[in-house]
């Protein structure tokens, strides 16, 4: 009977966007899934995202992140961690303290965390903008899991493609369908915003965190394929055959629209000074998705029974999924209205 000698990665919230790609980047890579075995962190083991890892070659594994006896039981005999808190629940503080259990968990025995956070924008911008708390509650572990000299990888990730079809695009008209991608002041249509598909592209950036711990230990790097004006991504989705027009709404306006579709006041004021953010000081700030992409994955081709190196100066052996072609696959799957 063969022992299993691999390292053991496990992996938060993977039935969940991020989570879902690190496993998949991992367990369909025949290089990767010798080194490191998946363990699928799931608070449902039966529902068919986590049934549909276990048939790939995972080991699901039930856990709450608000339970330290079950996170402690999940990161027994762990080589690394890749970590992301849920904000659908709408509740910033909870993700900050399930962090930082993780993170308290983690000192323990853990050689490389993965933490997936986002700017710290009320201390970027002094104090200007201090309601953007689903930001800040991730960014604040940042420097806790700094303080437990855990051998780390911080990333933030840029905004998802399929967000900008899902939650932004408004409808204007029926017949013929036409909508809007209205942004708050003081955003407007050269507002810059980095994307990515993260279902599709996260797990190829931190399988290559992973496989080269010696370059992205103590970093933080910043994910995203590309960086596209509002203009860009309008533009984009007419291409796609879609009636969309750019609107900038007062900030009021914007909000109203928020709390109609029953989202939370405190969310509308986040998403505004977000937004805001972004248009003054960057999404990532001095931060820049170059350094990300060099830790990609490269071509390995076998010829002559010799293996080939293709170097990531010369080419990615897995490209990422571009603006127009996630926002096609995402128009299709909600069934957007053709002009």
């Amino acid at each position: 009977m063969s022992s299993d000698n691999r390292k053991v990665l496990v992996v938060f919230g993977a039935t969940g966007v991020q989570g879902g790609s690190v496993s998949k980047a991992i367990l369909s890579d025949p290089d990767a899934s010798r080194q490191f075995k998946v363990r699928a962190i799931t608070r449902d083991p039966s529902k068919p995202a986590a049934l549909a890892l276990a048939h790939q070659g995972a080991e699901v594994v039930k856990a709450s992140l608000d339970k330290k006896e079950e996170v402690y039981a999940a990161l027994q005999g762990a080589y690394a961690v890749y970590l992301v808190t849920n904000m659908e629940a709408f509740d910033y503080a909870a993700e900050t303290r399930q962090a930082k259990l993780v993170a308290d968990v983690a000192k323990l025995d853990i050689k490389h965390l993965i933490w997936s956070s986002l700017p710290h924008i009320s201390q970027i911008t002094d104090g200007k903008l201090t309601g953007a708390v689903h930001w800040d509650g991730k960014a604040v572990v940042d420097d806790y899991i700094r303080s437990l000299a855990i051998p780390h990888t911080i990333i933030n990730i840029g905004v998802y493609t399929p967000f900008i079809v899902d939650f932004f695009l408004a409808p204007l008209s029926t017949d013929p369908p036409a909508f809007s991608l209205p942004l708050p002041e003081p955003a407007n249509i050269n507002t810059v915003l980095p994307v990515v598909d993260a279902a599709a592209d996260v797990g190829k950036f931190v399988k290559g965190i992973l496989l080269r711990p010696e370059e992205t230990i103590g970093k933080r790097l910043d994910i995203a394929e590309g960086y596209y004006t509002a203009k860009e991504i309008v533009e984009t989705l007419n291409k796609l055959g879609r009636s969309v027009v750019f609107q900038t709404l007062p900030k009021e306006t914007f909000k109203a629209a928020l709390a109609s579709r029953g989202l939370p006041e405190f969310f509308q004021e986040d998403l505004c000074q977000v937004l805001q953010y972004i248009e003054e000081y960057g999404y990532f700030h001095n931060g820049t998705v170059e350094k990300a992409r060099e830790v990609l994955p490269c071509h390995s081709l076998v010829e002559n029974d010799v293996m080939l190196i293709l170097y990531r100066e010369q080419i990615a052996s897995e490209p990422l999924i571009s603006l127009e072609e996630a926002l096609r696959s995402r128009l299709e799957l909600v069934n957007l209205g053709d002009k």
